[in-house]
C-alpha cells in the first residue's frame, strides 16, 4: 500500500521509531472540556499485563503510558459492558481490539451510534503483542478484531493483509507518523442489514469513516500502534510526544467538533 505503509527489515526498527517524532507533527491542540470516553479493551492498557486484583487494591498495578495519557487529557472509563451506555451518553465510545461482545453490547452501540453517538473502533486482524502470560489466558488480547457482525451491519469487512508480517511498519494516517504490525485494510459489503450506513475509505483501506444514522464512526484495521513497545524512547516518557498518541488524539477532536456543530 505505497505512500501509507513501509516495511522494514527488525534491524533499522530503530530508525523508524524515531519517525514519531518528527518535527512536521505538531501536538493537538488541548480540548477546552475534558471529553468523557468509555473505553472498552482487551489490550493490557488499564491495569497491565499480569494484573491482578491483590495487585489493583494494592495500587501496584501499572496502567500503560498511553492509557495514563488518556486519563489526564479526558473523562476516561473503562468498561466491560455497554448495557447502560443509552443512559449515561458519554461524548465518545473507544472499541481498542475488544473482547468478544455480547449481541446485547453490539446492538446498544448500533443503536447508539444511529442516535447520534461517535465511536472510534480500533480492531486488528493479525495483532502482534507479545504476552508472558500462556496460550488460553483469558487476559491476552485477542491476536484477531472479533467485532465482523457489528461492522457487517455497517457494510464493511476487516481482512488481513496476506503479505503482511510480523515486521515492523511504518503508517501515515492523517498527518501522523508511527510504527505498528500486522495492519489490515477493510473492504465494502454489500449488505441488507447496512440500511442507513455509508462508510468511504481512506489510506488505502486502513482507515474508514462512517455515517451511520445520525452518528459517525471511525474505523481504524490496526492496533497494534497502542503498544509503547513500538515507540521512541522519548515518547514512552511523554505519551504526548508519539505519533500513535498524536492520531488517537486527531480521531477524537475531529468527532467531538463533528458533535458539537450538530449540537
Amino acid at each position: 500500500m505505497p505512500g501509507f505503509r513501509q516495511r522494514l527489515p527488525l534491524a533499522l526498527a530503530a530508525l523508524l521509531v524515531l519517525a514519531q517524532c518528527t518535527a512536521s507533527e505538531s501536538r493537538p491542540d488541548q480540548l477546552h472540556e475534558k471529553a468523557s470516553i468509555q473505553l472498552m479493551t482487551s489490550l493490557p492498557l488499564v491495569w497491565g499485563e499480569s494484573a491482578s486484583m491483590e495487585s489493583i487494591l494494592a495500587g501496584q498495578a501499572e496502567p500503560a503510558p498511553i492509557y495514563r495519557y488518556w486519563q489526564q487529557q479526558y473523562d476516561m472509563t473503562a468498561v466491560d459492558s455497554l448495557e447502560h451506555l443509552a443512559e449515561e451518553d458519554p461524548d465518545l465510545v473507544i472499541l481498542a481490539q475488544p473482547r468478544a461482545m455480547d449481541p446485547a453490547d453490539l446492538a446498544d452501540l448500533d443503536a447508539w451510534v444511529r442516535a447520534g453517538g461517535r465511536v472510534i473502533v480500533l480492531t486488528d486482524p493479525d495483532l502482534v503483542w507479545p504476552s508472558a502470560l500462556p496460550l488460553g489466558d483469558p487476559r491476552r488480547p485477542l491476536v484477531s478484531g472479533l467485532l465482523s457482525p457489528l461492522l457487517g451491519h455497517w457494510g464493511l469487512e476487516l481482512v488481513a493483509d496476506t503479505e503482511n508480517s510480523v515486521d515492523i511498519v511504518l503508517l501515515r494516517l492523517g498527518g501522523h507518523a508511527f510504527a505498528t504490525r500486522g495492519v489490515g485494510m477493510f473492504e465494502p459489503v454489500n449488505s441488507d442489514a447496512a440500511t442507513g450506513a455509508r462508510c468511504d475509505l481512506s489510506e488505502a483501506g486502513i482507515v474508514a469513516r462512517c455515517v451511520i444514522g445520525q452518528g459517525r464512526a471511525v474505523i481504524v484495521a490496526d492496533a497494534d500502534f497502542l503498544n509503547v513497545a513500538l515507540w521512541p524512547e522519548k515518547a514512552r516518557r511523554s505519551p504526548q510526544e508519539s505519533g500513535a498518541v498524536r492520531f488517537v488524539d486527531s480521531l477524537v477532536q475531529a468527532q467531538n467538533d463533528r458533535k458539537d456543530d450538530q449540537r
